[in-house]
């Protein structure tokens, strides 16, 4: 395959040996590719499609939609919250459904081994997969969605929302990112079943406000709540008294934790 073409030589020594062609190759696969579009537009359409539904459709069709009565219009959410709602609980299953048997695979067809033969280091190895997931998710996932919602959120309201605010709350979209990222590459090195890997991933993204709920001390140290955070943050109404900037650096600190955990084992590991 094209993806798979012959590594040019480098010059590089130590841990970033090979980082650069492995590089290559793992951004090929997303940019050279119809993969970047094609995300892009299925997670558009889950997102601001659904957004766009809600709150510019559904007031055109309601006289023509059974059993919707228009008062109950009003009781939808604004448009900041409808898209961080969706964002947070949709990226984090589109990071676990792309990023899963990125390793997996490499160790089931041999590419791998084969690769890791050439001058190339194994802890480039991993942050070549790292590296080039987290741009192409972070793009077709969080900054082209957030800006066509931006866009549409100013249209339908008619005034812009505050910039800096709502930048602030992509970025929290970023760090929910992130976690999720490393913990599936994390698994993916500790694992070799695609089935474990997800049921920690899907479990991870799909039961986190279950686990804060029952453990109410988790809301400091885990990112399951921070998707509910980002619009109360963009509309200026951050909740008083909680310490926001908690759950982000215990965040950022348990990604960190992942993807070191997912190189040191991976020097480790026979292929």
């Amino acid at each position: 395959m094209k993806a798979d073409k012959a590594l040019n030589a480098d010059q590089t020594q130590g841990w970033r040996l090979g980082l650069r062609n492995i590089l290559t190759r793992e951004n090929h696969s997303w940019w050279k590719t119809s993969r970047w579009w094609m995300q892009t537009l299925i997670w558009g359409l889950i997102t601001n499609g659904f957004m766009f539904f809600l709150l510019v459709l559904m007031p055109l069709l309601v006289d023509v939609l059974p059993n919707v009565d228009p008062a109950d219009l009003s009781t939808l959410p604004s448009g900041v919250e409808i898209f961080f709602a969706l964002a947070g609980m949709a990226f984090p299953i589109g990071v676990v459904i792309l990023v899963q048997g990125s390793v997996i695979s490499e160790k089931e067809l041999g590419t791998g081994e084969w690769i890791l033969s050439k001058p190339v280091s194994r802890t480039a190895f991993i942050l070549a997969k790292f590296l080039s997931h987290l741009l192409g998710l972070v793009m077709t996932l969080i900054i082209f969605q957030s800006l066509i919602a931006y866009g549409l959120i100013w249209l339908i309201q008619g005034t812009p929302l505050p910039l800096w605010q709502f930048i602030q709350g992509v970025c929290i979209l970023v760090v929910i990112l992130l976690f999720y990222l490393t913990l599936v590459l994390m698994m993916e090195v500790l694992s070799d079943k695609r089935g474990t890997v997800l049921a920690v991933g899907m479990g991870s993204a799909l039961g986190g406000l279950l686990l804060v709920d029952l453990f109410p001390f988790l809301w400091y140290v885990t990112p399951f709540i921070l998707a509910n955070l980002a619009p109360l943050i963009v509309l200026g109404t951050p909740p008083a008294g909680f310490p926001v900037w908690l759950p982000i650096t215990s965040t950022m600190i348990l990604s960190f934790a992942f993807i070191i955990i997912a190189i040191r084992k991976f020097n480790q590991i026979d292929l």
